[in-house]
C-alpha cells in the first residue's frame, strides 16, 4: 500500500468512525431520554440530522414522546456503515468484497462500535473520578447516564475491595475482550 493508499485510508475510516459515533450517539440520547435542551443533544443532532432527516422522511417515521427507539436513525446507521466497509475494500484491497464478507463486516461493526464507545465513557469516567472527584457538567451527566447500567450490573457481580470500586475495570476488559474476538474473527484487517 502507497502513503497517499495509507493516508487516504485513514481519512475515510476517520470520517466514516466520527460520523457512526454520532449516529451511535443520537441513538443512546434517545433510549436514555435526554432532553432535546441538554447540550450534548444539541450538538449530537446538529451533527446528524443532516443525514437522519431525509431517511426519516422518506420512512415518514416521526418521534413520538416517549418512544425509545430511533428507526430512522437505526437505518442511517447501518447505510453508513455498508458504505464504511465498501470505502474501506476499495481502498484497501482494490475492489468491492463479496456480499456476505460484507453484511459480516457491518454486523462486526455494528457490535464493535458501541462496545468501544461504552469502553472509551467508562475509561473517562474512571480518570475523571481521581482527577476530579466531584467533575459535574454536561457531558458528565451523559457519561453517567451511558454507563450506570453497566456498571451497577458490574457492581452485582464485583463488589468493592477495600473501598475501592473494581467494577469498571472489569467492565472494561470485558468489553475490550469481545471487540478483539470479533475484530480477530475477521478475514480481512479492515475495521
Amino acid at each position: 500500500m502507497s502513503g497517499f493508499s495509507a493516508v487516504a485510508l485513514f481519512l475515510v475510516s476517520l470520517v466514516f468512525s466520527l460520523l457512526i459515533f454520532s449516529l451511535w450517539l443520537r441513538m443512546a440520547l434517545r433510549y436514555l431520554r435526554v432532553s432535546v435542551l441538554h447540550p450534548v443533544s444539541q450538538l449530537i443532532y446538529k451533527i446528524t440530522d443532516p443525514i437522519v432527516n431525509p431517511i426519516q422522511q422518506l420512512t415518514h417515521q416521526k418521534y413520538q414522546p416517549g418512544q425509545k427507539y430511533d428507526i430512522p436513525t437505526l437505518i442511517t446507521l447501518i447505510l453508513v456503515e455498508v458504505l464504511k466497509i465498501i470505502c474501506i475494500s476499495l481502498l484497501a484491497l482494490h475492489g468491492i468484497i463479496p456480499i456476505l464478507y460484507l453484511l459480516i463486516y457491518v454486523i462486526a461493526d455494528l457490535i464493535i462500535q458501541p462496545c468501544d464507545i461504552l469502553f472509551f465513557a467508562i475509561l473517562v469516567r474512571v480518570i475523571m473520578s481521581f482527577v476530579n472527584p466531584g467533575w459535574q457538567g454536561p457531558i458528565a451527566d451523559f457519561l453517567r447516564l451511558l454507563t450506570e447500567p453497566l456498571l451497577k450490573l458490574g457492581r452485582k457481580f464485583f463488589s468493592d475491595i477495600a473501598g475501592f470500586d473494581f467494577s469498571p475495570f472489569i467492565i472494561m476488559i470485558i468489553l475490550k475482550i469481545i471487540t478483539l474476538f470479533i475484530s480477530a474473527s475477521l478475514p480481512w484487517r479492515l475495521l
